[in-house]
């Protein structure tokens, strides 16, 4: 498997990412991803999920990739404290129409944040809101290492991706606050990092482990 780095989400089969290009197929949305690899790969993450399980794992994962994510736009991208580091994400951009290209950028996200609702609220009732979707999840995160048990899922991923955007950058929030002070939080995140990124995981998790610039990725599988 090979990352790229594409400053363009719209080259996506679904204009946005994450996509993937496994052997010429572009797939796009993480959900139809997964359906993909599983069908192709063989392997099912959640295989052993009974369907009480299965129903936690798809109402975490409506709660983080449909509200969640949409805070994340406005606290990366949108917030000052956020666009101070995501901005050098479009150094790649030809500095003569970097400007035009930024303000386009921005201006079809906040579109999209008004159109979706986000933006129809003050900052402290966007950052209000991320803190009760990470509050129902804890709720689930008890002392098992993992969502459901003692190996991970595809729940796991889907928190975890959630989990790094906020947790392990340098972007300055309210909601990182909150997470950095949870040690279920903390631990999680730790345990994740050991087990899939051990290049990583010698930074502790409270410390900024992954750039400051979150890159958008399209991922070919081979």
């Amino acid at each position: 498997m090979t990352v790229v780095d594409t400053p363009d989400p719209r080259k996506g089969p679904k204009g946005k990412v994450p996509f993937i290009d496994d052997g010429g197929v572009r797939i796009g949305d993480s959900s139809l991803i997964v359906d993909h690899l599983v069908r192709t790969r063989g392997v099912d993450p959640d295989a052993r999920l009974d369907s009480s399980q299965r129903a936690t794992a798809l109402l975490v994962q409506r709660a983080l990739e449909d509200h969640n994510a949409f805070v994340i736009l406005y606290t990366h991208f949108i917030r000052p404290e956020g666009w101070s580091q995501m901005r050098v994400q479009f150094d790649s951009v030809p500095a003569i129409i970097r400007p035009l290209v930024v303000r386009a950028l921005r201006r079809r996200m906040k579109k999209m944040l008004w159109l979706q609702g986000v933006l129809r609220h003050s900052d402290e009732e966007i950052v209000e809101s991320a803190l009760r979707d990470w509050r129902a999840v804890l709720t689930l995160l008890r002392d098992d290492p993992f969502l459901f048990g003692n190996e991970p899922t595809g729940i796991d991923a889907i928190i975890f991706g959630a989990l790094a955007t906020t947790l392990l950058t340098p972007i300055e929030s309210p909601i990182r606050d909150f997470l950095r002070s949870q040690p279920a939080v903390v631990g999680y995140a730790d345990r994740m990092l050991a087990r899939f990124f051990p290049e990583l995981a010698p930074a502790p998790s409270h410390e900024p482990a992954v750039p400051a610039s979150v890159r958008v990725r399209a991922v070919p599988v081979t």
